[in-house]
């Protein structure tokens, strides 16, 4: 994944058909669900899914982990937490594999918090190359999945429509 977000990084908008260009390039297969974008927003790759969200420049966010929230747990907020902690304890080896990838060098730990970080159970950002670059846990709502994720995003901005798939 350093590979691509190393090649999402130095785009200089993220624009839908740059981004459907790099992740083309990367090995990524691209579905499209939403008609009224002329790029693909659902992409996948080896057990891996992507997507790309907003017009403009676009958020781009990768899934690496997913755990389906199973309904009839008789004590929800433990198996919750529980979930949470299995995705916030694999945040460390993605921090690990970014720092010694590619963009290692390049990636500097914002100033202030980041927007949106109290939609994350847990995350850790950095800023690289104009472009914010988050590895977090987060559920959407609470019929979907805990999931841990990469996201690359213009700064300080969020589209609200990033926690609808698009």
């Amino acid at each position: 994944m350093s590979a691509e977000l190393a090649r999402l990084a130095d785009l200089e908008e993220l624009g839908g058909p740059a981004v459907e260009s790099a992740l083309l390039a990367s090995g990524w297969s691209g579905e499209r669900r939403n008609p009224s974008k002329s790029w693909a927003t659902t992409w996948r790759r080896d057990g891996a899914r992507a997507w790309v969200q907003g017009e403009g420049p676009v958020e781009v966010e990768f899934t690496l982990w997913f755990q389906e929230v199973e309904d009839d747990r008789p004590d929800s907020d433990t198996y919750l937490d529980d979930l949470y902690d299995a995705a916030a304890a694999k945040i460390p080896e993605v921090v690990s594999q970014l720092r010694s990838g590619i963009l290692g060098e390049r990636l500097e730990e914002p100033e202030g918090e980041v927007a949106d970080a109290d939609s994350y159970v847990e995350h850790h950002a950095w800023r690289v190359m104009g472009k914010e670059l988050l590895v977090g846990v987060k559920q959407d709502d609470t019929g979907t999945p805990v999931r841990l994720v990469v996201v690359l995003r213009k700064p300080g901005t969020v589209d609200d429509a990033a926690g609808e798939w698009l």
